[in-house]
């Protein structure tokens, strides 16, 4: 999966939560889909915030899920 499809009110909401954190920068991965026993989990933009001064201490935040309406 190369790209995905996030709500933008969900993409600003945690960017305003890495802001208040005092995260100078985040790293954003994607994360294919899963068949966990039968249920799909859906594709989702995993985000891992951290401070310039510590880069290797990294705090993780919710996950947005792929919206699939718009594939």
């Amino acid at each position: 999966m190369d790209n995905i499809v996030v709500s933008v009110s969900e993409l600003l909401n945690l960017a305003e939560e890495l802001k208040a954190d005092g995260m100078d920068f985040v790293e954003l991965s994607i994360h294919e889909p899963l068949d966990d026993g039968g249920d799909i989990v859906p594709a989702c933009l995993w985000a891992s915030g951290f401070k310039s001064s510590m880069p290797s201490v990294r705090t993780d935040y919710v996950e947005l899920e792929h919206v699939e309406d718009f594939d």
